[in-house]
């Protein structure tokens, strides 16, 4: 190999390092160091790049200094010139030898982030692994932080970002949309909050509040924001005290974070006011909220009488009869969603879009005629003012139609459930008075005197089946004393302690209501001393209970023919015979 050549692939290495060195670098040092178009800083987990990016449409020269997540420069998460953006390469960031770090480029203002109080020797600016862009004076014990990106968020919520307020200072932390997709002025319609009243996140709309997540509920969940269901676990954190009240949020592994997978998540607030987490894709707001719903956290547009809450915007594919009349608002600091603000508080207006011949996509186009739809879905698309009863006229004809006849035939089905469940109530009520009036006729109502007892007389008692259901054990199989012809006999007691024989008389019985009466004053008029007393009666539905008076010793019938048998009585010819007794 020749000198020459030795020489040539020498220089290559060492401008290779050097490239390398530069591109590997996550600090800028005062005085010498600056960071211009073709240099980058890259924090040390290799996430995050603070650099010079273009932004807007591919006729748009718009440079700006930002920082983006693993080299996606299509939408950076911080941006230090939002209202000044630079046409040329001309933009340079560094720190002065006086420690003040500004942004400098040609034909503009400088864009100051620090200005130094004194002079300082021992400044860097680093990024840092959080995405934080921070500036330090080194000579301090405590490497004081002079600045900070966190403290001047944009449109995108980062792990151990703040919004709320600091209270010694008045400064607020919160975010703010872009105007539209390719133009990010801090004019955007949209801003996420802190509410720290209602300890809730906020979304407002030039001011006016859009949706809301609901008061946080635990640390990590709100009504209507929760993102713990997918590979990270979020805790969320407020605090409150004299200096500051905020709200941060953090992130972690879980079970099913994938291995080597990277704990990170941030929440972008779009232009058309929806709030998205990167990490699980979910998105609250924006477009949900169509101006009459409430669901979700939607907050309802105020507008005309016109705009009842019949009404809604709906993103629809289509077009407008050429000869209907329109109307351009020229505005480029108008957004869609200011926009869509503006014809929702007009009674004429029927559909809205940017205007298309804008390359920003802002601007108004406004329309006050009949819209066709596209069924292929490749037409332009508006958003257009609904009425939800008539939603069905954009389908056809007999879509329409067959659709109206589910809806009365499952509205007919629902009318003849509900009166079929007022007819089966009023039936169990009547039924229940009929009861009532039954057990209260003047044969169960008086006192019945005893024959051989006259020194005490006895009411017929009216047990609820609760009441029989707790005594008998649900009418347990270790509590039943015998069957009789009329069905099983059960042991139960009282809440009193009162032990009682409760005769389950058998649904084919066929007895009715009457039936059941003369048959309990009958049995009441035949208490004697030894005979089981009867106590009283329980009736559910179209169960029927006799309530006795439990006998430890047994009964004279017992002993005569070896088992229990409760009093019970059939008829011959009109006269009455006691089972088991042989008493006519």
């Amino acid at each position: 190999m020749s000198p020459s050549m030795a020489r040539r692939i020498y220089r290559f290495l060492l401008f290779c390092f050097c490239a390398s060195h530069v591109l590997a670098a996550d600090t800028l040092y005062q005085g010498g160091d600056s960071l211009n178009s073709s240099i980058t800083l890259v924090s040390k987990n290799g996430l995050f790049t603070l650099g010079f990016t273009r932004l807007g449409s591919a006729e748009s020269n718009a440079s700006y200094l930002g920082i983006w997540y693993n080299n996606d420069t299509s939408h950076p998460f911080w941006l230090a010139n939002r209202g000044k953006p630079i046409a040329d390469n001309s933009g340079v960031l560094a720190i002065d030898g006086s420690g003040n770090m500004k942004l400098t480029y040609s034909g503009g203002h400088p864009v100051e982030f620090y200005s130094s109080q004194s002079s300082a020797s021992n400044i860097t600016a680093s990024l840092e692994d959080s995405g934080n862009f921070v500036l330090k004076d080194e000579n301090s014990g405590s490497q004081q932080v002079l600045w900070q990106s966190f403290d001047f968020p944009t449109d995108t919520f980062l792990p151990g970002m703040k919004l709320g307020i600091n209270h010694r200072t008045g400064h607020t932390w919160s975010l703010m949309s872009w105007l539209s997709d390719l133009v990010p002025t801090p004019a955007g319609a949209f801003t996420f909050e802190w509410d720290t009243n209602g300890t809730e996140l906020v979304i407002k709309r030039r001011d006016v509040i859009y949706w809301t997540s609901g008061p946080l509920r635990s640390n990590t969940s709100f009504e209507n924001f929760f993102l713990n269901a997918g590979d990270l676990n979020f805790s969320f954190i407020n605090d409150s005290n004299a200096d500051e009240d905020y709200f941060m949020f953090t992130v972690s592994a879980n079970q099913f974070t994938p291995q080597g997978q990277r704990n990170f998540s941030m929440w972008q607030l779009r232009y058309d006011g929806s709030i998205a987490d990167r990490s699980t894709g979910r998105v609250y707001g924006g477009s949900t909220c169509k101006g009459n719903n409430t669901d979700g956290g939607c907050e309802r547009w105020s507008g005309p009488a016109c705009r009842s809450n019949r009404n809604s915007f709906e993103l629809r594919s289509g077009s407008f009869v050429s000869t209907v009349p329109r109307k351009d608002d020229y505005n480029s600091s108008l957004s869609i969603s200011d926009c869509m603000d503006i014809c929702w508080k007009d009674c004429q207006c029927v559909g809205v879009t940017t205007r298309g011949n804008n390359a920003n996509n802002t601007g108004c186009t406004f329309y006050y005629g009949s819209f066709t739809p596209d069924p292929s879905g490749r037409s332009v698309q508006y958003h257009i003012i609904v009425q939800e009863e008539l939603f069905l006229r954009h389908d056809t004809a007999g879509k329409g139609n067959w659709v109206l006849i589910v809806l009365a035939f499952v509205g007919f089905v629902s009318m003849m459930g509900l009166a079929g469940l007022l007819w089966y109530l009023r039936r169990r009520r009547l039924r229940e008075k009929d009861l009532i009036e039954l057990l209260t006729l003047d044969s169960t109502n008086d006192t019945l005197e005893l024959e051989n007892d006259g020194n005490r007389g006895h009411n017929l008692t009216i047990y609820s089946a609760a009441t029989i259901m707790a005594a008998t054990n649900s009418f347990s199989a270790d509590n039943k004393l015998g069957q009789g012809g009329f069905g099983p006999v059960y042991k139960g007691i009282l809440p009193d302690g009162r032990e009682i024989a409760v005769k389950r008389l058998s649904r084919s019985s066929g007895q009715g209501l009457v039936e059941f009466k003369n048959e309990l004053i009958l049995i009441a008029k035949l208490q004697h001393m030894n005979l089981v007393r009867l106590l009283g009666c329980c009736i559910q539905g179209e169960e029927k209970m006799l309530v006795y008076e439990y006998m430890p010793n047994k009964s004279l019938d017992t002993f005569i023919f070896g088992k229990l048998i409760m009093p019970s009585y059939y008829k011959v010819n009109g006269s009455l015979f006691l089972k088991g007794f042989g008493l006519g």
